[in-house]
């Protein structure tokens, strides 16, 4: 049986800073999120929202990665582990947008084309949401109050926007220091110490965080907080790791991707040497072949991995639309 699934066009697009074009031969992630009855579904190709007819039934939460080639002036994804199922593309045309260009669609939105309105759409893209240029003004307005925590904080205030959690500018500041493990009220007992990471943690839709110190004999040796991200099938997305050595106040990061629930690669940064960072991503990689885990593992500069690694998001443009 051979079901053909059409993707509409008209909403994929891709802009990003990352020089990375879509041709013959690469691969792509597709995945169903909802069926909206009689044979439309909402998906996501490449990350991207799109609206898919299909002549056969999809389940939500199915996800298969699939090869592009062009075939009759369409575009066919083939998927990697072979099914009954092709998606085809008509009308495909890819072009990556320039610094220039990407400026030229934030201004679209009256938005300014800054860092920190460029970082809120990748949080939002990260998360799945939908694009509301209200939201990006309103939290790029509050965001830049945080003084040498703005990016954090766009980040924060997308999550528990997803997240339906409304929070005070001075709970925002709050929640940073618990996330930081920065200095808190004295008066403050360690049961009341988290109450806000508690209450964003009770809503478990997309990320959930956990703060943690390693001790030796009362002595506090690192600090540092694990994040995951869940797909919409509830199964492991990213896992990101943040360490600092207190005694050498080194900064390690990681940020562990997965695909279908399984591990699919690993990004890594040790600080400000680059040498130092390869060493590391290198010695990791061979330990876990030599554990029997053929894994990936990657340098990245720290800026790509910081907070929740959104910045390693892209975006897409199609046919001009974005």
């Amino acid at each position: 049986m051979n079901a053909g699934v059409i993707v509409h066009t008209s909403q994929l697009s891709r802009m990003g800073l990352q020089q990375q074009v879509l041709k013959d031969g690469s691969q792509v992630l597709v995945r169903i999120i909802a069926d909206k009855g009689g044979g439309r579904y909402e998906g996501s190709v490449a990350g991207a929202r799109v609206t898919i007819s299909s002549k056969m039934a999809l389940k939500p939460g199915a996800t298969f990665t699939a090869a592009i080639s062009s075939k009759n002036g369409q575009i066919l994804l083939t998927p990697r582990v072979q099914t009954d199922q092709n998606a085809v593309i008509k009308n495909f045309e890819l072009s990556i947008l320039n610094d220039e260009h990407l400026a030229a669609f934030i201004k679209s939105l009256n938005l300014p084309p800054d860092e920190m309105t460029f970082h809120l759409l990748q949080q939002m893209k990260q998360l799945g949401m939908k694009l509301e240029p209200s939201l990006l003004s309103r939290f790029h307005n509050l965001a830049i109050k945080y003084k040498g925590k703005e990016l954090r904080a766009a980040e924060l205030l997308m999550i528990l926007a997803k997240k339906g959690l409304d929070f005070s500018e001075e709970e925002i500041f709050a929640f940073l220091n618990e996330l930081s493990w920065e200095e808190k009220d004295n008066n403050n007992n360690q049961n009341d110490e988290f109450f806000l990471l508690n209450k964003a943690n009770n809503v478990k839709e997309s990320w959930q965080f956990l703060p943690y110190q390693i001790s030796s004999q009362e002595e506090v040796l690192a600090q540092g907080c694990i994040s995951v991200l869940p797909d919409e099938g509830g199964r492991l997305k990213l896992l990101n790791l943040e360490c600092r050595w207190l005694s050498t106040d080194n900064e390690y990061l990681f940020s562990i991707e997965y695909e279908g629930g399984k591990y699919r690669r690993i990004k890594l940064n040790a600080g400000d040497s680059e040498e130092k960072t390869k060493r590391l991503a290198n010695a990791l990689e061979r330990k876990l072949i030599a554990a029997g885990k053929s894994i990936k593992v990657y340098p990245e500069v720290k800026e790509m991995l910081e907070g929740t690694a959104c910045a390693s998001e892209d975006f897409y443009v199609f046919r001009g639309d974005v």
